[in-house]
């Protein structure tokens, strides 16, 4: 996981810098949610293809959602946990 953190930390001090980095990231954690529109993920599809910066913002967002996905996904939770919490609602 180190690895993983130092790479994060290698791409977000590059000193590129974009005028519409913000406005970008913006689009697209909306777009990688599902929700942008046809026009936001094109907007971010053309312009991640020609900014290098907001293609790393983009791949960086798009590594950590995916170890976060990693993470919770599939995860057996305890029985003690889930008649505790049942136990706490209906009460």
């Amino acid at each position: 996981m180190s690895g993983f953190i130092d790479k994060i930390m290698s791409l977000l001090n590059t000193g590129k810098t974009c005028p519409q980095e913000e406005k970008c990231l913006e689009l697209a954690r909306i777009m990688l949610d599902k929700e942008s529109t046809t026009e936001e993920q094109a907007y971010v599809e053309e312009h991640i293809h020609a900014c290098s910066k907001c293609y790393e913002n983009y791949e960086i967002e798009q590594a950590v959602r995916a170890v976060v996905k990693n993470k919770i996904e599939n995860k057996e939770v305890p029985a003690e946990v889930v008649d505790e919490i049942l136990s706490k609602i209906g009460s």
